[in-house]
């Protein structure tokens, strides 16, 4: 089992119940009640404004637009707000296009900005490297933590580290751990002595995110190399699939349908 991203491309009709066309469109490709080869998901969360999976906003649209879409809540109810200037969806013509890496430059500048919010309300944190260090050579820092999960542990459990992680604009650079051992990893933000535009310049994504695509008539198309329709045995289909005028590059096919066209990304555990 995996997770995948996919855009569900909706009428316009569907601005009155997101979550039910959403559910009407992906039902066709419900993993259990489908036939082989037709099953894409078994879970899924609309996603993308807290992260740089998400839509920029178009310019003379505000956040709080409410015909953007944004983030479903955690499993636990916990909110995912959207980073400024992204959404997870909304219209077409009120997403921006212009720039492929515009959504994933503002999301970088929000994982700055909060880290730098909070290390004026919370008490200032004992760099990794520190404990890194006692448990290397102080044999009674961290008795029998062979791997280093306990001082992992302690580091994340300082108020100001578990909230920047803990925030969804941490955008799921949070993972603690080693590569090898001897190279501890941490969010980049933490320990970055550069300003906040070199920040932004070293970790936006160049490209779009490049996702599947749910179509308007119910083509699921898997990176624009397969197609599978909603109404049709997979091996059995008789129609002809879209062709993409731009592929790979889903969001270069997203810009170009009507602007009421409605997209919304969603991620899909499969």
């Amino acid at each position: 089992m995996a997770s995948v991203w996919v855009t569900v491309c909706l009428p316009a009709e569907a601005a009155g119940n997101i979550e039910g066309a959403i559910a009407e469109a992906f039902a066709p490709f419900y993993l259990w009640d489908n036939p082989v080869g037709r099953g894409m998901w078994d879970e899924r969360r609309i996603r993308g404004g807290s992260n740089d999976m998400g839509f920029a906003v178009a310019p003379r649209h505000m956040d709080d637009d409410p015909r953007l879409i944004h983030d479903d809540p955690e499993y636990d109810g916990a909110p995912r707000p959207s980073a400024p200037g992204v959404c997870a969806g909304g219209p077409r013509a009120l997403l921006d296009f212009s720039r492929p890496s515009l959504a994933s430059e503002r999301a970088v500048a929000a994982s700055w900005d909060l880290w730098h919010s909070l290390t004026a309300v919370h008490p200032p944190a004992t760099p990794l490297t520190v404990f890194v260090d006692r448990w290397r050579n102080d044999p009674d820092a961290f008795p029998d933590d062979r791997w280093g999960d306990e001082m992992l542990s302690a580091y994340r459990a300082q108020p100001l580290i578990g909230a920047y992680l803990d925030h969804p604009f941490s955008l799921n650079m949070g993972f603690l751990g080693f590569l090898g051992l001897h190279d501890p990893i941490e969010h980049p933000v933490i320990s970055y002595d550069g300003t906040r535009a070199a920040y932004i310049r070293e970790f936006t994504s160049p490209n779009p995110p490049n996702t599947d695509v749910l179509t308007l008539d119910g083509w699921w198309l898997e990176g624009g190399m397969s197609a599978v329709h909603a109404s049709c045995e997979p091996d059995l289909c008789p129609h002809d699939p879209p062709a993409p005028t731009v592929w790979p590059g889903s969001e270069a096919y997203l810009a170009d349908l009507p602007g009421n066209t409605i997209l919304v990304r969603v991620h899909c555990h499969a």
